[in-house]
């Protein structure tokens, strides 16, 4: 999750409206990350080179105070974002999307059959048990 945070940070600092959060609410129910596209280019990947190639010199060079201290100016989360953004981020979060394979069987006859899972955890397992293993 640090990680994740502090690239919005970097988007957030990137300037120029590049990547902003927009809400009108004061409880923050409507709470957006808006990112321009048109802007990836010119200055979404300056800033994270440029971030990315600060921790690469200070990871280079041995320099554990300047890259703590840099990590942790991009990783501290201020109590604007621990009481409000966060807790209606967590409300507003979506189920991961769950990706399960199909599975073909050879009948008898030589047609085939293609079972279809549930998008679950369960039928994840399922699909794995019920293949068919030389």
């Amino acid at each position: 999750m640090q990680a994740r945070y502090a690239l919005m940070q970097v988007f957030l600092r990137a300037g120029h409206d590049f990547c902003k959060l927009e809400y009108s609410k004061d409880d923050l129910s409507d709470l957006k990350i808006h990112l321009d596209r048109s802007k990836i280019q010119t200055h979404g990947k300056p800033a994270v080179d440029a971030f990315l190639q600060k921790l690469h010199v200070y990871k280079a060079t041995a320099d554990l105070e300047a890259a703590k201290a840099f990590y942790e100016d991009y990783t501290h989360v201020d109590e604007w974002f621990a009481g409000k953004v966060r807790p209606e981020v967590v409300r507003q979060a979506k189920p991961r999307k769950v990706f399960v394979q199909a599975n073909t069987f050879l009948q008898a006859g030589g047609s085939v059959e293609l079972r279809e899972y549930e998008p679950t955890a369960e039928g994840m397992i399922r699909s794995f048990v019920e293949r068919e293993y030389i």
